[in-house]
């Protein structure tokens, strides 16, 4: 559909060339119709693009609802045998595997034999107990080492916009990449036309389609600037994203744990191999209008690093929203307006608004009101295979709510219109300094003061009485 759209701009600017040479010159008329033949052809191709990307979208929505409806519904034991004897991909592992112990009481082989069928939104697992014990295992994974089966070869330079002393030292990463370690260096088209003379031999993309192909060519970025650098960078990939190392070169650094002045050590680093990963979860959004045939203003799904937050904007009416959890309705909600954010989006606006800092390891989304209306409407965490929808009801006093995600792209909600959250496929692969727990620890205390305060002088007995 991109191609369709860029097709019809790109003849609608040679049509209205050609009607000003027109008005100079006598030119046949053929031309002149074949031109507008074409564009009226290729502008009904984007609207049946449109309308059939509509179509499987809510098509999809409501395959989602029976498949949130199907896993409700209760089912006999024998229904769940066929299931568990079907299921295509069964763990090699069982629960009781969690802990390898002899603790096991003595006449356990008297038990009735049984298996657990689990589903997530994507996948179902069989899991035969054991001993028949039931155990669970760790599922969060926060030691995440990356290995290259063979050297990196490309990388991204994304930097700060604006910032003389950045542009400085991107040319000077830039050059010492592709003069010590023999890389291939990407940078963004303004940045790349901007120092076209300083790095003759960078390389960039014309178009979104163009970049949706070299995107693949990249094997990790360099983030040069501040936590807004880095959601730009999420933004730029609308998959899979590369591994992200980060420089702190902006005001607050959450996410940014690589000092500049060592750049070249921790680069070299990153291409030897055998670096500590964070794999920050990223929150999948699309929107489902009520009207069919509305054109949307930028391209969906969106992946956002930080949170979806809706809100009244400019109105100063009290927001009403319904809110769903898989197909179940939730809640109704009367605030300023709702924050669902991602566990690195937990210590961002929703910690401002009473939410709860969660480690970056755990697999969950966040919901939290923006000053409610309820005083015991308190926050909530959501498991990872959760599907979250917000609408605004026709019976709501708004006319239509803001929508902004990671604080950047902001689209209107109108009655009717929902909004789908859940939590993508595809993290942000962030470069550790040390390793997960080390970096958010030290990130949470030195940039959030976390529970910092004076140290308490030592008691002291009071001296004995003569």
């Amino acid at each position: 559909m991109d191609d369709i759209r860029q097709a019809a701009e790109s003849l609608q600017r040679v049509l209205a060339f050609v009607e000003r040479e027109k008005n100079q010159m006598t030119l046949p008329t053929s031309p002149m119709a074949a031109l507008q033949k074409r564009v009226l052809e290729l502008e009904n191709a984007l609207k049946e693009a449109r309308d059939e990307k509509e179509y499987w979208f809510r098509k999809s929505s409501g395959i989602d609802d029976d498949f949130h409806n199907s896993i409700r519904r209760p089912r006999t034991n024998s229904e769940l045998r066929v299931i568990a004897d079907t299921i295509s991909r069964s763990s090699d592992e069982s629960l009781s595997d969690a802990e390898k112990d002899d603790g096991n009481l003595p006449g356990w082989d008297k038990r009735a034999p049984f298996r657990l069928l689990q589903c997530s939104d994507e996948e179902c697992e069989v899991f035969t107990a054991q001993h028949r014990n039931i155990r669970t295992q760790h599922r969060a994974k926060n030691n995440v080492q990356m290995m290259w089966d063979t050297p990196p070869k490309t990388v991204l330079l994304v930097k700060k916009p604006n910032d003389a002393d950045i542009t400085d030292t991107m040319l000077h990463v830039a050059r010492w990449l592709m003069r010590e370690k023999c890389m291939r260096v990407f940078l963004e088209p303004v940045v790349h036309a901007a120092c076209a003379n300083e790095l003759p031999d960078a390389l960039t993309w014309s178009t979104s389609y163009d970049w949706l192909l070299k995107q693949n060519e990249i094997d990790f970025v360099v983030s040069l600037g501040g936590d807004g650098t880095v959601l730009w960078v999420s933004s730029l990939f609308h998959m899979s994203v590369p591994p992200v190392i980060s420089f702190a070169m902006g005001s607050l650094g959450f996410l940014t744990p690589f000092d500049i002045a060592h750049r070249e050590e921790h680069l070299a680093h990153v291409i030897r191999g055998g670096f500590h990963l964070s794999l920050r979860q990223r929150l999948h959004c699309s929107v489902l209008r009520a009207k069919p045939g509305v054109v949307e203003e930028v391209p969906m799904p969106i992946h956002a690093l930080n949170e979806v937050v809706v809100d009244r904007g400019p109105s100063s009416a009290i927001v009403d929203l319904d809110c769903y959890c898989d197909g179940v309705e939730l809640t109704k909600i009367s605030a300023d307006g709702i924050i669902i954010a991602s566990p690195t989006g937990s210590t961002a606006y929703s910690l401002s608004a009473g939410g709860s800092m969660t480690h970056p390891s755990v697999p969950c989304m966040l919901l939290t009101p923006i000053c409610p209306h309820s005083l015991s409407f308190r926050p909530l965490l959501f498991h990872d295979s959760a599907t979250l929808k917000i609408v605004l009801p026709f019976t709501a006093r708004t006319s239509s709510v803001n929508v902004s995600f990671d604080g950047k792209t902001r689209l209107h909600l109108g009655k009717g219109d929902s909004l789908y959250v859940r939590v993508s496929s595809y993290p942000l692969p962030s470069v550790c300094r040390l390793n997960e727990n080390e970096d958010w620890f030290e990130s949470v205390k030195v940039n959030l003061n976390w529970n910092q305060r004076r140290e308490q002088k030592p008691w002291v007995p009071p001296p004995s009485a003569l």
